[in-house]
């Protein structure tokens, strides 16, 4: 142990010295993360052996609300009231006591890493310095030039500093954290140890399962002491000699509690609703801040203090943020008026009532989106505050530009910073029962200015160049892909009809089509050589890439809506639908002009278009999947056409939004061929990296494996634009994709045609470990002799060879095939 070493995960590393110089630093720690990590392990078991468990507390019970006697494998039925309490104590103190020594290993780990990234960089750049420490003369210098070793020294010397400064912050942050631990053990669970330790991930639901109950937590203060605990603090904090933090732990364990019971079900306790409902009144009177009325005057009070550390500043605004949430939210007992006077001012916007304008609600707005910006991510408002807060700020932004048809729309000033819009959409987006009101315009609340307005909330929020690219406004429709198949299917499903639907209104497309906004990118020019460019009055898609990935997620999840015959040109003469809708015995009902509409705004992106294009091509893949072993209801052998009809669907729809979204931004045909290519072939590309995994294109495994892909999997700036626009992709041409699916169902089922095959085809066809054939296509499209031996098999199955259910290959290839290519055609 020494000042310029480390020991590490068993490892040491010292400072080198370079000439005279190193690093100093504190003493190394003796401790060793593993020691504390499994000290923290042996808490862990002794609470199972409490419990009686011989396995661990695992996700399900750490991931939602249990009770006590689901987790204790003893018989405890016979146990008092009162010894039951004394188990679960016992219980909820040793997840504390691991919980807070966790936190321990991870504040020690985290002082040894950067600790170690400091020694490395040193021992990484100073030794490049130690030739010139020789040079202490030059061959010829001017008089007050410094030498080479008198530079070397002053960059050695510097460098030591910053990184010794490095390590001393790192130091002191060690030993303030071990101070609060400290403090945490001997104290026990408090609520704001406990409020730490949730806010930091250590405890999650089983602490409280075990017993820890925050909603029992008793509240030893009354709401009129705790609004004036506050207030006091706010209004001068150095002369403050009380503890702000025991208020603010009492409402954020509230909303802890609240949280829950949004997942759940179930209500708050009334004279816990009773309590924030009195603090904020009692807040309303004390604030004296005649721009910020009332709770507003609190906050901007916190917010610009002086003498308040950020971080506690950031605790403040949040925890008025939590209880107000709290409170508004109606499925848990709240209600929106309950709220104080001048949150529902700021939330319902100016024009409502006769004295609040427009310079009014500005500065208000924006206190109340940094008090929701710091509030509990895992806390939604109620239905009418969301649907209140997300039309204002819609109607404030398009009220901005309204003219859609204004080419100096763009440059009239915005009326609330973006920021703030953020913050606050990414509160409201969070209740979906106000999502489904706004997209569907049917709900128990109505703005007071907009009503239910969906085409002015989307066309205001779509329009925007948006900080984080339109992940805020994207989720509001997240909600509807992210949990298709729960219980509320019905709601996901009229909520994406609706939706898709919206964008086939010509004003709405017209909106979104050209927001006014310009964007810097790369095309090709006349010569096909790659330039800068600049795309004018760019779509929505395009201008926030985030937001076209929401919609190509959408697009993805529900494919096999958008894929169905039903409300198509193929879908009449066997479908009643005339109209898009969700039918609980159907689902998902998408007419053609609607899902056309919706999937060129998608293509607005690259990486979204090729996320879209990929995901077509995955399709396709997978309905070739049973049509070669169909039969019908007495066991007939014939070839199933619904699925390459759906993949045809599929394909003309993608095909199509993708040109008109290429035509649309760009200037000439180069350019548009080149943007076609760009995402055609990287789609390609990312569906092919799946499927080069697999036996075959189509192969069951191919929906799970295609899982694993997420927007961080696509990086189309890295693929070259080509000028030639490319009219089949292959191998995945509907044709060879199509003859490769029947090869391998014959080699499948018919060994001696394997067997044939194998020699016939070399490289084609394989064994795998238990002598069974398969054919393997990945790489064949680059090989010229894999290429010969995929077409001399198909030539020898076309002549020796047919399908288990005595369909000729050939037969088989023209059905499939001109199903798709009929369906295609027609979209």
């Amino acid at each position: 142990m020494s000042q310029r070493d480390v020991t590490y995960n068993g490892e040491t590393v010292e400072a080198v010295m370079v000439g005279t110089y190193t690093l100093e630093m504190h003493y190394d720690p003796p401790m060793k993360v593993s020691e504390i990590r499994a000290g923290a392990e042996d808490v862990n078991m002794l609470e199972r052996r409490i419990l009686g468990r011989a396995d661990g507390l695992n996700e399900d019970f750490d991931g939602a609300a249990k009770e006590f006697t689901e987790i204790v494998k003893w018989d405890i039925s016979a146990l008092s009231a009162e010894d039951l309490a004394v188990w679960m104590e016992v219980a909820s103190n040793l997840r504390f006591c691991s919980a807070v020594t966790e936190e321990w290993a991870d504040a020690v780990s985290g002082y040894k890493r950067e600790r170690r990234r400091v020694v490395d960089r040193w021992n990484a750049e100073a030794p490049a310095h130690e030739a010139d420490l020789e040079k202490t003369e030059a061959a010829f210098r001017f008089v007050g030039q410094e030498t080479p070793a008198q530079k070397a020294g002053a960059a050695l010397r510097a460098l030591a500093d910053e990184l010794e400064g490095e390590e001393a912050i790192a130091y002191a942050n060690l030993d303030s954290v071990s101070v609060d631990l400290l403090q945490d053990l001997r104290n026990g669970p408090t609520p704001a140890a406990v409020q730490r330790l949730i806010e930091n991930g250590y405890i999650t639901w089983s602490y409280f399962n075990l017993g820890g109950d925050v909603e029992a937590a008793p509240i030893d203060i009354s709401p009129e002491e705790a609004a004036e605990d506050f207030s006091d603090f706010i209004d001068a904090p150095r002369g403050y000699e009380g503890d702000v933090t025991e208020v603010t732990a009492i409402i954020n364990n509230l909303a802890l509690v609240a949280a829950a019971k949004q997942q759940s079900g179930g209500n708050m306790e009334r004279e816990h609703l009773e309590f924030l409902s009195d603090f904020y009144d009692h807040l309303e009177q004390n604030g004296t801040d005649m721009e910020y009325p009332g709770v507003l005057g609190v906050a901007i009070q916190a917010s610009h203090g002086t003498d308040i550390p950020e971080d506690l500043k950031e605790n403040l605004l949040g925890t008025l943020g939590n209880g107000l949430l709290v409170l508004s939210d109606e499925s848990i007992g709240g209600s929106y008026h309950s709220l104080p006077e001048s949150v529902i001012a700021a939330v319902e916007g100016p024009g409502i009532e006769e004295h609040y304008d427009l310079f009014d609600w500005q500065p208000h707005i924006s206190i109340f989106s940094e008090m929701m910006n710091f509030s509990d991510s895992g806390l939604r408002g109620g239905e009418q505050f969301s649907v209140n807060l997300t039309q204002t700020i819609a109607g404030q932004l398009d009220d901005w530009d309204t003219e859609n048809d204004d080419p100096e729309g763009i440059n009239k000033p915005l009326t609330i910073d973006l920021v703030d819009a953020q913050h606050l959409i990414q509160v409201s987006s969070r209740n979906e029962n106000a999502n489904h009101a706004i997209i569907t315009g049917e709900g128990d609340y109505a703005h007071p200015l907009y009503g239910l307005d969906p085409e002015m909330t989307f066309r205001g929020l779509y329009r925007q160049d948006w900080p984080d690219d339109g992940s805020a406004v994207g989720a509001m429709t997240d909600w509807i892909w992210e949990q298709k198949g729960d219980e509320n299917e019905e709601m996901r499903g009229e909520a994406l009809v609706e939706f898709v639907d919206l964008f086939s209104d010509p004003e709405f497309g017209s909106a979104i089509s050209g927001t006014g906004h310009s964007m810097e990118g790369t095309t090709l020019n006349k010569n096909g050589k790659e330039v800068d460019v600049v795309w004018n009055d760019v779509s929505a898609g395009q201008l926030n890439p985030n937001l076209a990935w929401a919609w190509s997620e959408l697009f993805t999840t529900y494919i096999d809506a958008f894929a169905s015959e039903n409300g198509t040109p193929l879908g009449d003469e066997v479908s009643t639908f005339d109209e898009s809708g969700y039918h609980p015995g159907t689902g998902v009902v998408l007419m053609t002009d609607s899902r056309s509409a919706f999937l060129e705004q998608a293509m607005g992106d690259e990486n979204s278009a090729a996320h879209i294009y990929a995901n077509m091509v995955r399709f396709g893949n997978e309905s070739l999947n049973d049509f070669p072993d169909y039969r019908d209801d007495s066991g007939l052998g014939i070839i199933s056409t619904g699925d390459a009809a759906q993949a045809g669907i599929l394909r003309g729809l993608v095909d199509a939004a993708l040109i008109d979204e290429a035509a649309a931004r760009t200037t000439n045909s180069t350019q548009a061929n080149a943007h076609i290519n760009k995402v055609t072939g990287y789609g390609i590309d990312m569906a092919g990296s799946v499927f080069s995994e697999m036996n075959f294109p189509g192969s069951g495994v191919v929906a799970e494996g295609f899982k694993i892909f997420t927007k961080e999997h696509f990086n189309i700036e890295d693929h070259p634009m080509t000028p030639r626009l490319v009219e089949e992709y292959e191998p995945w041409h509907i044709i060879e994709t199509t003859q490769a699916r029947i090869l391998q169902e014959i080699v499948e089922n018919d060994p001696n045609t394997g067997r044939d095959l194998e020699s016939l085809a070399p490289g084609l066809v394989s064994q795998d470990s238990n002598g069974a054939y398969y054919i393997s296509l990945d790489g064949f499209e680059n090989d010229a002799t894999r290429n010969d031996s995929f077409r001399d098999a198909w030539q020898y199955v076309q002549d020796n060879a047919e399908l288990e259910n005595g369909i000729s290959p050939d037969s088989a290839l023209e059905t499939y095939t001109q199903a798709y290519d009929n369906a295609r055609e027609k979209i």
